[in-house]
């Protein structure tokens, strides 16, 4: 069964969209035959813009999330085949904006992303589905972190105020799974993103980040490029804009990180599940009585 992770984050101009979109793209280069979903929660649609076949530019009549989570569609109805092979893609739309003031104070308002997949057999079609979160703390986030196996939280190095905040988020998925009453949502990592190594700015963010969580962040950063406003500019993924460029480098590493990650946590939860139901399993001691 495909894990989904969410690319979350309320600070805007950290990558968050070019994370999701690349990620998954490097995803799908590297899979072997195995398919990948991107899922785009966010209103404004940019990942959508990227990922959306060009030669359908024009997606009048395409099913979209404001569909979905607005309850007239399922998610199989909305995916497209991208230009990219072995990953699709389930549109936005600028209508989904107005879908939250719909669903605020009903159940959708946080199970509904959740629901769409228990009801769609996606998870069993695809390896991994990547949802590309609105860079707020709203329903739409709410959803996406509810839905997850795990977040990945991206910090950009170029900003000085780019540690700001990340409690909040860290609250936000704490609330979140203080009502999930199944498997929580796990911090994937933290990735550095607009690293530009030759500022102070960009070497003291990493240094403060990799000194204060460690090993939730990941060891792949994600350069400064100006191959990404390129790309962004013609809705393509660094893959397609410049294989070379070094954000190509940066998004193929992540990827393999990705899956590693994945793969890693899924065992220590297989190992840690399996102790608790050998523990429960376990006869408990009789205590004999003395006579």
């Amino acid at each position: 069964m495909g894990v989904i992770v969410a690319i979350a984050t309320h600070k805007g101009g950290v990558g968050k969209t070019t994370t999701a979109a690349n990620l998954a793209a490097g995803l799908a280069r590297s899979s072997k035959g195995k398919k990948y979903l991107v899922v785009d929660a966010d209103p404004q649609a940019n990942l959508t813009a990227t990922l959306f076949p060009h030669e359908r530019r024009d997606y009048k009549g395409q099913t979209t999330m404001a569909h979905v989570l607005g309850g007239t569609a399922i998610l199989d109805e909305a995916i497209v085949e991208t230009s990219t092979k072995n990953l699709d893609l389930i549109p936005s739309h600028i209508d989904l904006f107005e879908q939250e003031s719909y669903i605020q104070g009903t159940p959708r308002a946080l199970l509904g992303l959740d629901a769409a997949f228990r009801q769609s057999a996606l998870l069993n079609n695809y390896e991994m589905i990547i949802i590309d979160c609105p860079p707020n703390l709203g329903t739409f986030m709410s959803n996406a972190l509810y839905a997850a196996n795990y977040v990945i939280v991206p910090v950009a190095a170029g900003d000085k105020y780019a540690l700001d905040g990340l409690r909040s988020l860290q609250n936000k998925v704490q609330q979140v799974n203080v009502v999930k009453t199944e498997r929580k949502t796990e911090l994937l990592g933290y990735l550095l993103t607009r690293c530009d190594m030759r500022t102070n700015v960009a070497k003291t963010i990493v240094k403060t980040m990799r000194d204060t969580f460690g090993d939730q962040v990941f060891s792949t950063i994600i350069r400064e490029n100006t191959e990404f406003g390129k790309a962004i500019m013609v809705n393509k993924t660094i893959f397609q804009q410049e294989l070379r460029a070094s954000g190509a480098e940066d998004y193929a590493g992540l990827a393999s990180e990705v899956v590693s990650r994945v793969v890693k946590a899924g065992k220590k939860r297989d190992l840690l599940e399996a102790q608790v139901a050998t523990a429960s399993e376990a006869p408990s001691a009789e205590v004999g009585v003395s006579e």
